[in-house]
């Protein structure tokens, strides 16, 4: 017989059946378990009209599939339990198996786009084939009277509260229950391998939608297995309260728009740190880098807001509140060490144009900005001893000096020249003179205070800047200072070198308004002590 003598023999069939059916007026009775299927059926159709209407937000489509399924589902089976006749019950009972066997086929759809493995499903020949045995086992449900291959020997069950269709299963029953449970079984597998993935912070909403879907599949076996103390296959009302219990996670928290349960390994394994939000600025995920970055503790972090996490980098917050994509650099300091980071902040949003979430991006940028900070404090400081250049000094000179006005105080100028050090490199060579100048500068820096400004104009010149000195009586006493650091001598590579200095002073804003000509006076007093004894210092005078 071949394939389209086969088909016009069901068709055939089926005509016949459904003449026979139109000949018989099927009765209705109301039994209590109707206000379990209107009490559904109400919320299904609500759920249906709202899926409709956000049909954009990711995971809604296929969702809407499953409620329609669902309602199906739902109020065939209230109608089943109605009709009086064992022929209305037999109807009800045939619609019954399109969402039977198609909503374990949409779930598989549903949690596949979840874990972003949808287009495992895309190839053209793939999704037929997971419907070929819905469709063989809906036919053969029709043609049960005749063949029994699903179902046979149908009665009218009297042992429960509410009668029932009573049935005894065909061969191809345990192909269909069979097919059933392993499509079910694989959504609850896809699930729960993200356990093994996921971080801790999503174990509740991996949990959430593992019981949402397992409830339904242990409902069903249960019944199957005839151990329910009624009569009554109550999985159509489980379904009810799953499918309300997926759409308060697709819609109220957005489950899958920014938290898919299948994440990659590179991401969790990659350096670059990654922060999802949800469109209330939520935390909804987090790689290990990005807890390494910012300190972190995933376990406390789910459905926190990021003003409420951190808060402590008021840059972030403030981009965050700005309400678009953005970037900023923040330095952490972890354990006596500077760690800088840059950080991206990206908009989400969804197969449409609406705004679903926030990506954040961290980036380690520690060795570039110590590379830059090295390449700036070179082009600023003497390479020998680590002070302040003549380029940089001028620019700390002027600083201070507009400090100084402001605050209507004193700045007192320091020009300190090394007496007879051209005889130190001619008698001992260029090295142990550039050593003699490392040393100079570091006894400065233990004798001058923290606020004074130490630097290295060239040669054997040196200039300090101290801000609201006072009177001559303290600058003398810094003089005395400077002289006393150098009388004991060096002793640099077991030579002993007698290091003198001749030292001028000027006071801002007695001897000038501005740097060169406290310079020039500074310079003029340094030289009227080198021309009598050296060793000394001077405070200018007019």
């Amino acid at each position: 017989m071949s394939i389209s003598e086969v088909s016009s023999f069901i068709l055939h069939i089926l005509v016949v059946y459904w003449k026979r059916r139109e000949a018989v007026a099927i009765s209705y009775q109301f039994v209590p378990y109707l206000w379990v299927s209107l009490t559904l059926s109400v919320i299904m159709i609500s759920l249906i009209f709202y899926a409709l209407r956000n049909r954009s937000v990711l995971g809604a489509r296929y969702f809407l599939f499953t409620l329609v399924l669902v309602e199906i589902w739902i109020a065939a089976q209230g109608l089943e339990m109605a009709s009086v006749e064992l022929t209305g019950k037999i109807v009800w009972a045939n619609i019954q198996y399109i969402p039977i066997m198609v909503t374990p086929v949409t779930y598989l759809f549903l949690i596949l786009q979840f874990s972003s493995h949808e287009k495992s499903l895309r190839p053209r020949r793939l999704i037929p084939v997971l419907f070929i045995v819905p469709v063989i086992t809906n036919i053969l449900v029709w043609t049960d009277r005749y063949f029994g291959l699903i179902r046979r020997n149908f009665f009218l069950d009297l042992s429960g509260p509410i009668p029932t269709l009573g049935k005894t299963y065909g061969p191809m029953f345990i192909v269909a229950a069979a097919y059933n449970y392993i499509i079910s079984i694989t959504v609850l597998t896809i699930i729960a391998a993200a356990f093994r993935d996921k971080i801790p912070m999503y174990r509740k909403q991996l949990t959430f939608l593992l019981l949402a879907i397992l409830f339904p599949l242990v409902s069903n076996l249960l019944y199957v297995m005839k151990l329910y103390p009624l009569n009554i296959d109550i999985t159509p009302a489980v379904f009810g309260l799953s499918a309300v219990a997926i759409w308060w996670g697709i819609f109220r928290y957005r489950l899958f728009d920014v938290i898919p349960i299948a994440r990659s390994k590179i991401i969790q394994e990659m350096r670059t740190g990654m922060i999802v939000l949800d469109n209330e600025g939520r935390f909804m995920d987090i790689n290990p880098a990005a807890c390494r970055m910012l300190e972190l503790d995933p376990r406390h972090l789910s459905g926190r807001s990021v003003e409420s996490v951190l808060c402590g980098i008021p840059e972030l917050i403030s981009i965050y509140k700005q309400g678009k994509d953005g970037v900023c650099d923040i330095v952490f300091n972890i354990e006596q060490s500077e760690f800088y980071y840059e950080i991206t902040f990206t908009k989400i949003k969804g197969s449409g144009t609406e705004f679903i979430g926030w990506l954040l991006q961290i980036y380690d940028i520690t060795e570039r900005k110590l590379a830059e900070k090295i390449i700036r404090h070179a082009a600023l400081h003497d390479d020998m001893t680590g002070l302040p250049n003549k380029n940089y000094f001028t620019v700390l000179f002027s600083q201070e000096l507009n400090l100084a006005r402001m605050r209507h105080d004193s700045l007192t100028t320091a020009f300190m020249d090394l007496d007879n050090f051209k005889a130190i490199n001619d008698t001992y060579g260029h090295d142990i003179g550039d050593t003699a100048l490392c040393e100079v500068a570091e006894r400065l820096k233990k004798i001058m205070r923290k606020s004074d400004i130490i630097s290295r104009i060239g040669g054997d010149e040196f200039v300090i800047i101290m801000p609201h000195l006072g009177s001559d009586e303290n600058i003398r006493r810094v003089g005395d200072k400077i002289l006393k650091a150098f009388e004991d001598g060096m002793m640099l590579n077991g030579t002993l070198l007698n290091i003198k200095a001749s030292i001028g002073f000027s006071v801002y804003p007695r001897d000038g308004e501005n740097a060169d000509i406290l310079l020039k006076k500074a310079d003029k007093a340094m030289y009227s002590v080198k021309g009598s004894d050296k060793n000394n210092y001077k405070i200018y005078r007019e």
